[in-house]
């Protein structure tokens, strides 16, 4: 796990977060389902920002979206297209918003925008 200089937290894995993660927003590289919103969650976060997974089986890859929307939490997913699975560097370098919630588009998150870029609109 690692802080960006902008304080985003970085987590390959989302299941090895800290007490840093609160009230935070954090970049993992899991994908995009509910148990890493539940999480994400527990540990405090302001908001997320997972992987999709290529989407998968009913949506699975984007479950986290509705989910985190009922919490309150903003949260948004990077195509699996655009950056690997389990690697946060290559998200915030190259990572790509495939989908968000209502929450992350209150503060401007859009799909096609920047991983990092997104990122800092959720601080």
């Amino acid at each position: 796990m690692m802080t960006t200089e902008d304080g985003i937290i970085c987590a390959d894995t989302i299941t090895k977060l800290g007490s840093a993660s609160q009230g935070a927003v954090l970049v993992s590289g899991s994908h995009g389902g509910i148990y890493p919103a539940y999480l994400a969650r527990q540990a405090g976060a302001r908001a997320v920002i997972l992987n999709d997974a290529g989407v998968g089986r009913e949506q699975a890859g984007l479950a986290s979206l509705a989910y985190s929307q009922q919490l309150a939490m903003a949260a948004a997913v990077v195509s699996y297209r655009s950056a690997r699975i389990g690697d946060t560097a290559d998200m915030l370098a190259h990572g790509v918003i495939s989908a968000c919630n209502e929450q992350a588009a209150r503060v401007g998150c859009r799909p096609g925008m920047n991983c990092l870029d997104a990122a800092r609109l959720l601080r």
